[in-house]
Formats: C-alpha cells, structure tokens, sequence
C-alpha cells in the first residue's frame, strides 16, 4: 500500500486518471462506433455500466468496514450512513431507477413530457400537478442535502489537503474533477445539436464524436467509482498510521 500513503502518493489518482483517459481514447480510436457505442451504452445493460453499479455498491460496505472517519464511533457511524447514502443514490443515478418509479406511477406523464421530467423546467411546468411535482423535488431534496453537507462539512480540509499534497485530498479532487468531465461530455452531443452542428459524427448509433463523448461518460463513471473507492481506503489507512504513531509516541513517553 506503499503507493497509497507515500509522500509521493497525490500522484497517484492524477496519473491513473491521466491513464485511463488515455485507455479510453486507445478504446475509441480502436473500435468503429456502431460496435462501440452498445458496450458503453445499452440503458443501464452495457458491459461498462454493469461493471460500474457493483464498484458503487462497493463504497458501502468498504467504508463500514474500513471507516474513512475518525472520531468517536458515533461519529464515525454518521459519516458511514451519509456514504452509504451517496452510493445508493449514486446507483440510482446509474440504473435510471428514479425515471422508472415515476414512470410507474405516472405513465402518462413521463410519456408526454418532453425530455426527462427530472430537471427544473418539470417543475416550473404549470399544466403539471402537484403529486408528481412533489416526488421530483423530494428527490432532488434527498440528493442536494446528502452531497451539499458532504462538501460543507469537507470543503476547507479537501483545499488545504491540495496544498499539502495531501493524497486523499488530491484523489478527492479527481473524483470531482472527473464528475465535471462526465456532465460536460453527457450535455456537450446535445448542446452542439441545438447549435446546429448535427450531422454524422453526432449520430446517436453510429457518429463517431457521439460515440467518443459516450465513452468518456460511462467510462468517466466507472472512474468516479474507483477514485471513490481509493479515496475511502487512503483515508483509512492514514488515520490507521496516525493511530500507530499516536500510540508509540503515548508509549515512548
């Protein structure tokens, strides 16, 4: 684990996301598009996607075991809830399980209504009732508090740990990094389109652009996953060294 709690190990998550993105790329560049666009996308089926959910799933139970926090065990305990929250609703996100509760419950409405209905314009919809309206903006409740206290709580750490080289700042950091990249190339296709740029390589099955932005967003989740995950086992085993020291220098002396 050397690689992990060294002074040199901040380097580790830039270097691994530098070199899965240079993996995908090979991956992209490799295989036509009509072939590559269904192993990264295939409504939650893909190869990528079904590798990604049991990674997410993962932080769980990883973060029980191993607890990334310290503190009394109360403490810890919350911090492990909220990370276990965030897993599920990371594979909510993942599996589209949202879209297809409120599809199950109102068909028609998530028939009829143009693009998906999780977004703020279902909302501000006027013809919309009410109940519907309500199980949106609870999920969006739930997500907002859970990742917003995250990032309060963790916020100044995660920057000073930047400056100090700090590996699970810095892992912490691609992670978020790379959840930027997965929104911009997931919007990008559809932005270029409503800017008149369509034509073949924006194809939804066969354009090769479209099916780069779709590898660098599945692919990018598959990352977010992993950083997690390092992050998780970095933090843990510092605090374990930190305890070490702690109880050799309370013996020394």
């Amino acid at each position: 684990m050397n690689f992990m709690t060294s002074k040199k190990s901040w380097l580790t998550a830039p270097v691994l996301f530098l070199s899965m993105c240079v993996a995908l790329v090979a991956v992209w560049a490799a295989i036509p598009p009509e072939r590559l666009i269904p192993l990264f996308d295939n409504h939650g089926a893909s190869p990528v996607e079904l590798m990604t959910l049991p990674l997410f799933a993962l932080l769980a139970p990883l973060a029980w075991l191993c607890p990334p926090f310290g503190g009394t065990a109360r403490r810890q305990a919350l911090w492990n809830l909220d990370v276990t929250l965030l897993a599920a609703m990371a594979i909510v996100r993942e599996t589209d399980l949202h879209k297809m509760a409120f599809a199950g419950i109102w068909p028609d409405i998530a028939e009829n209504f143009t693009g998906t209905v999780f977004k703020m314009k279902f909302l501000k919809a006027s013809a919309i009732p009410l109940a519907p309206k309500l199980f949106v903006g609870a999920f969006f409740a739930v997500f907002f508090a859970v990742t917003v206290v995250t990032f309060i709580r963790y916020a100044r750490p995660l920057f000073a740990g930047i400056f100090r080289l700090c590996p699970v700042a810095w892992t912490w950091a691609v992670f978020g990094g790379t959840s930027v990249m997965v929104l911009v190339v997931d919007r990008l296709p559809a932005v270029l389109r409503h800017n008149g740029f369509d034509g073949p390589l924006l194809d939804k099955h066969s354009g090769s652009v479209a099916a780069l932005m779709k590898v660098f967003e599945e692919g990018g989740e598959m990352m977010m996953a992993l950083f997690a995950l390092m992050a998780i086992l970095q933090a843990h085993l510092f605090l374990r060294e930190r305890g070490d020291v702690a109880q050799k220098a309370s013996a020394a002396a």
